[in-house]
This record gives C-alpha cells, structure tokens and sequence, in this order.
C-alpha cells in the first residue's frame, strides 16, 4: 500500500517570493499547506555561502527543518526557527 502525503499542494506556491535584505538574499515558496502546518522552499544567500532549505512550520512555530549548504547546523535552526516565527 502506498503512503499518502499529510500535505496538500498550495496553488499559490507557484510564484517565488525573493528579497534582498542587508547583507544576503532570502527566496521562498510556500509548496504545501495542511491546516496549521505550511511546508516552505527557502534559499539564502550571501556573500560566503548559500543554503538550501525545507522548513515545515506549525503556525508561528517550527515544526521541522532539512537544509544543505554553508551554514552550521545551530545557524540553519535559528534560521529556520526565525522564519516560522515571521
């Protein structure tokens, strides 16, 4: 038997959301929403390194996160942690 995401595509994650702010560069998509909980694509970049991450927030607050790039992993979880927060 095949298992079913707890994730319901988002029509609206289509368009990618990219910021510049002082010092990096934060781009995002919303790619899955299930009630309280919103899966997110986020990319960081700055001047040293760029990371790749997948957030999963509950609400306001972090629920999971997966990343690869530069950054260590207390840096990737107050970023991510930081996000849901947002």
């Amino acid at each position: 038997m095949a298992a079913t995401s707890l994730f319901i595509a988002s029509p609206e994650a289509e368009a990618r959301d990219c910021n510049r702010y002082q010092g990096y560069t934060m781009c995002m998509d919303l790619v899955a929403q299930n009630g309280n909980y919103n899966r997110w694509n986020v990319d960081i970049q700055n001047a040293y390194t760029t990371e790749y991450m997948n957030i999963t927030c509950y609400g306001k607050q972090l629920d999971t996160w997966q990343s690869r790039g530069g950054f260590s992993q207390s840096e990737a979880d107050a970023v991510a942690s930081y996000f849901c927060s947002l």
